[in-house]
């Protein structure tokens, strides 16, 4: 399973988390857009390359999508979705990972990518992908409450004149890298069962070619 690509996967929420907190008219709307373009290069390079759209891309899209247009709809919700728009988008991808857990898995996708296509329907590998896929929404339901304590705390803490910095750098950075990190952690230590099967079986086949040439 390639852990790049996964961590490629939330490059559109960290491009609106960069931006949408940006002073100024019109943020929000910018951001999400940005974040929609990303995630739909990524869709469509998937495609080009014969592969099946990730859920984190297709997932990015749509929430970031719909951030834009209500920015642009509503300019009174560009406010709302500055301080609130990082923990919803969030919500959603971990709502969708959980959601998926019991007929797809989300890493599967990446998974099956080095993985033999006889193994991917055995008992072990979707046992594998659902622990796997369960981390990252554990994480990833962290990294949306982060977001949104950093919301509350740092509304609450304007009106006490309490700085808002320390705050946001901890819940909407320090603590979403390290659930971030604990979820790839998890990952490269369990998921080496399948493609340790995977290495096998082409050690296999490449030794079965070499004793029929």
């Amino acid at each position: 399973m390639s852990k790049l690509k996964v961590f490629a996967g939330f490059i559109p929420w960290i491009v609106f988390s960069l931006f949408a907190t940006r002073t100024g008219t019109g943020t929000v709307a910018t951001a999400g857009f940005l974040a929609f373009v990303i995630a739909v290069l990524f869709i469509i390079r998937d495609v080009r390359r014969g592969e099946s759209p990730k859920v984190l891309e297709v997932t990015g899209a749509i929430a970031f999508a719909v951030i834009a247009i209500a920015a642009l709809v509503d300019p009174r919700a560009d406010a709302f979705l500055a301080t609130y728009g990082r923990s919803l988008a969030t919500w959603t991808l971990a709502i969708v990972i959980f959601a998926m857990l019991p007929f797809m898995p989300f890493t599967e996708q990446y998974a099956r990518e080095s993985v033999p296509r006889e193994y991917w329907h055995t008992a072990r590998f979707r046992s594998i992908n659902r622990r796997i896929s369960a981390a990252w929404g554990v994480a990833i339901a962290v990294m949306a409450a982060s977001h949104l304590l950093a919301a509350l705390f740092i509304s609450v803490g304007t009106d006490v004149g309490v700085p808002s910095r320390p705050i946001d750098l901890f819940f909407n950075w320090i603590l979403p890298i390290v659930a971030i990190w604990w979820a790839v952690s998890f990952t490269i230590r369990h998921s080496k069962g399948p493609e340790e099967a995977a290495q096998t079986h082409a050690a296999r086949r490449s030794e079965g070619r070499r004793r029929t040439a």
